[in-house]
């Protein structure tokens, strides 16, 4: 007479287990989903406004073919708090900058599609203050994102948008 062969298998309560982790980890998995596809289009936009210094420096070159000096008094000087710096604004691409307000271009930006903005302020000390006798003009600039947002009536308020700042220099 053989014994009886065991028979090996999971329990009732190994199986529940298994799946109540199984079903635990989908739903964080998930929960993270948001959060993560957010943070990929923060870093994305970051990456964009760190790539705007040419275009600013381009674009105010352009401008400043009307006058170095009449473009330099348009800039205010920088002062604490920063306010109502010289605006420029970039599509959520920034393939171009633009200047809404001097010298528009043929093909405006549209106000709904301008995502980054872009302000400059003269610096107010020496060495970097601009005088008439300086072949450069160095600025302050300050992007700020999302502007607008498609859809919206009024631009966001500059304490919900994300920023960075960097110096740019333009010669005569």
């Amino acid at each position: 007479m053989r014994p009886a062969a065991r028979i090996r298998a999971f329990s009732l309560i190994e199986v529940v287990i298994a799946v109540g982790l199984f079903a635990g980890s989908i739903v964080v998995i998930i929960g993270l989903l948001g959060t993560l596809s957010r943070q990929a289009a923060d870093s994305a936009d970051v990456l964009t406004a760190q790539r705007l210094p040419a275009a600013v420096r381009v674009e105010l070159a352009r401008l400043a073919g009307n006058g170095f000096d009449g473009l330099a008094a348009q800039i205010p000087v920088m002062a604490a708090p920063l306010d109502h710096g010289f605006a420029l604004v970039a599509d959520r691409e920034a393939a171009e900058v633009q200047s809404p307000n001097v010298t528009p271009p043929a093909a405006l930006i549209p106000a709904d599609a301008q995502y980054f903005l872009v302000e400059c302020w003269r610096f107010p000390a020496e060495p970097l203050a601009f005088t008439g006798a300086k072949a450069f003009l160095a600025l302050h600039v300050r992007v700020s994102w999302p502007y607008r947002v498609p859809g919206a009536l009024a631009p966001v308020p500059l304490a919900e948008r994300s920023q960075t700042t960097f110096a740019v220099s333009l010669n005569r």
